[in-house]
């Protein structure tokens, strides 16, 4: 049985609205982001990829192909990026660099909105149809 779009989208703003409760209120309790808050994160996050996972079982990946190129390479330049960053001391880390661009709280809610709006969007995205 197939989902509608409206559907998918519907339940994908509604997880969204989960994650965001979630840390929300790990953050009220605590007082700050902390480790209960990264819990409750990882917990709400791991429902909804288990949620996806479920909804998808049996379904054959359909090939990337040469669309897939730019993202493997973003892909390998943040993990280089990372792995240079840890090794040595002198090299920041991508979240060290985005910390003064997030200080302000407008920004960080606004950045975090439009982080789940674009998991929404790869979440309810259109599928291409399969050819005859």
């Amino acid at each position: 049985m197939r989902s509608s779009p409206w559907a998918r989208r519907l339940t994908s703003a509604v997880a969204a609205a989960a994650c965001a409760l979630a840390v929300a209120v790990a953050v009220a309790v605590s007082g700050e982001l902390s480790a209960g808050a990264l819990l409750a994160v990882g917990l709400a996050g791991s429902a909804v990829v288990v949620l996806a996972a479920a909804r998808r079982s049996g379904a054959a990946a359909p090939p990337v192909g040469r669309r897939g190129l730019p993202w493997l390479a973003w892909c390998a330049a943040a993990l280089g990026w990372e792995l240079v960053a840890l090794a040595g001391d002198g090299q920041p880390s991508l979240s060290d660099l985005a910390d003064p661009l997030l200080a302000h709280p407008g920004v960080r809610g606004a950045a975090t909105l439009g982080w789940l709006a674009a998991g929404a969007w790869l979440i309810a995205r259109p599928r291409a149809r399969a050819r005859p």
